[in-house]
């Protein structure tokens, strides 16, 4: 089973634009992971866990430091 990658710092935004104008918006992202299908599973620090489908067509992403 693949893991989270823990974000450090973690995100204190994050923001999904889908070709439809619809936005999913995250606070606090503590941890993320890519799957094959090309959809993302976060963790907030609030504990909760979303699932983000592929279609996203750009993040915007509020974070201290940032690398790839």
């Amino acid at each position: 089973m693949e893991e989270m990658t823990e974000l450090n710092p973690m995100e204190k935004q994050r923001i999904y634009f889908f070709p439809n104008g619809e936005k999913i918006v995250l606070v606090e992202v503590t941890h993320f992971l890519a799957r094959q299908s090309g959809s993302h599973r976060l963790k907030t620090n609030d504990g909760k866990l979303h699932i983000v489908p592929l279609g996203w067509i750009h993040i915007e992403i509020d974070v201290e430091s940032f690398t790839v």
